[in-house]
């Protein structure tokens, strides 16, 4: 008998201030309480860059400004028995923190040093790795 793995979107900010990277501390599900790019699913009828922007205000408050495309990647290791095409937009971010309780315990900007003590979810240190030009 085999199982047929359905395949998911789910779409990634890599939100940057002053050089570094913003990483949310994740409440539940994969990777409980290891940091991870904000992000989340598209609804029915919704733009990739829409779900990106309204995934961004959802989880931490902030209205993501000026989404980019940067990468798109094809991931069927992170969530065992699940295939994820992953889309990676960089941007801006405006306003004030506002965490939901339930999806972010906190959040930390990382600058390319600072990756290697940081406990990262996910694929997510390999492609921050690439964005800073480590790899």
């Amino acid at each position: 008998m085999t199982v047929e793995m359905k395949e998911r979107v789910v779409t990634r900010a890599i939100i940057v201030k002053n050089g570094k990277v913003l990483l949310g501390k994740r409440e539940h599900g994969q990777g409980v309480n290891k940091y991870a790019l904000i992000g989340g699913k598209p609804d029915e009828d919704e733009t990739l860059e829409q779900c990106m922007v309204r995934e961004v205000r959802e989880e931490i408050g902030l209205e993501f400004t000026n989404p980019v495309l940067i990468r798109k990647i094809f991931d069927d290791e992170s969530v065992p028995g699940e295939r994820w095409w992953v889309y990676f937009f960089k941007g801006g971010a405006e306003g004030d923190l506002l965490l939901k309780a339930d999806e972010v315990l906190e959040v930390i900007y990382v600058s390319r040093r600072e990756l290697g003590e940081v406990d990262i979810a996910f694929n997510h240190r390999e492609i921050l790795e690439e964005f800073f030009g480590l790899r």
